[in-house]
């Protein structure tokens, strides 16, 4: 039972970070076009 413990944590640990990397990308993603937009707009 005390290996089953980290197991999980870890499972845990890696689909958080994935789910915060999605989020970085989404992010990311709306920053870039929305300065592409405003640099269209712009010219």
């Amino acid at each position: 039972m005390t290996q089953s413990n980290p197991n999980e944590q870890n499972v845990e640990l890696n689909r958080t970070s994935l789910y915060w990397g999605l989020l970085l990308i989404f992010v990311l993603a709306v920053l870039f076009s929305n300065y592409f937009c405003t640099c269209c707009f712009i010219f």
